[in-house]
């Protein structure tokens, strides 16, 4: 009987719009790993239909997220990241996160979405201090920031893909994949990758037309039930 390949653990997504030095970028995520891996790449599109077009194409069990403006220095991060998914109860990893998610006195009657912010955010990044604290181990997060999200593809076979044609897109895709990943009883963890995200490097938020208010509506009308929220790192 023939030998089946064996499915590799993880896909490597990328969304861009090809700014100048995205394959810099791209290169440095298969150059520091420890083992290949196959990537997928989508070309000039919205956030939430590349992310949804990453999902259905693909069949690795873990769909990597990072922005094509993020250099990973780290010899053998993908280790750190899939161990992580060895416990079956880890839902989705990323490399910059927080332990809270909104302020604790947010509630439906006092809504503001000035108040749906990250609180103790922490990563390893060149720049650590300049967003938050540095960490270099691992730990629990509430939320994570969408520059490198790592993501049990179960979690979105749960939820059926990404909400495309939702308020979210641009605004908040971060949030609610975290919100979903724990409105599913999974858990989220942060792991201190060293790295560098070149934020805004392709996409200016002075060009989004997208309603930022109203995402940030419609993932707290979505998952009040679970926020605010705060763990132990």
């Amino acid at each position: 009987m023939p030998c089946l390949p064996q499915l590799s653990p993880m896909v490597l997504g990328v969304a861009t719009r090809e700014w100048d030095g995205w394959q810099n970028c791209v290169m440095s995520w298969l150059a520091t790993a420890s083992d290949f891996y196959a990537g997928y790449n989508v070309k000039g599109r919205d956030v939430l239909p590349a992310f949804q077009e990453i999902y259905e194409k693909t069949k690795e069990p873990i769909i990597a997220y990072i922005h094509d403006d993020v250099v990973i220095h780290e010899k053998n991060w993908d280790l750190r990241v899939l161990r992580e998914f060895e416990d079956p109860k880890v839902g989705l990893v990323g490399f910059g996160g927080a332990p809270g998610f909104c302020h604790p006195n947010l509630r439906p009657d006092n809504y503001s979405p000035g108040a749906m912010g990250r609180i103790g955010f922490r990563s390893n990044m060149r720049n650590a201090e300049a967003h938050g604290s540095r960490m270099t181990g691992a730990e629990n997060a509430t939320i994570l920031d969408g520059f490198a999200m790592f993501v049990r593809r179960e979690v979105l076979d749960k939820a059926g893909g990404w909400p495309v044609g939702s308020p979210v897109g641009y605004w908040m895709y971060d949030a609610w994949l975290c919100c979903v990943t724990r409105w599913q009883g999974y858990r989220i963890r942060l792991v201190g990758v060293d790295c560098e995200h070149y934020s805004g490097r392709t996409a200016s938020i002075h060009h989004v037309a997208e309603d930022a208010s109203a995402a940030h509506r419609y993932i707290y009308d979505t998952f009040q039930d679970i926020l605010p929220a705060m763990v132990e790192p």
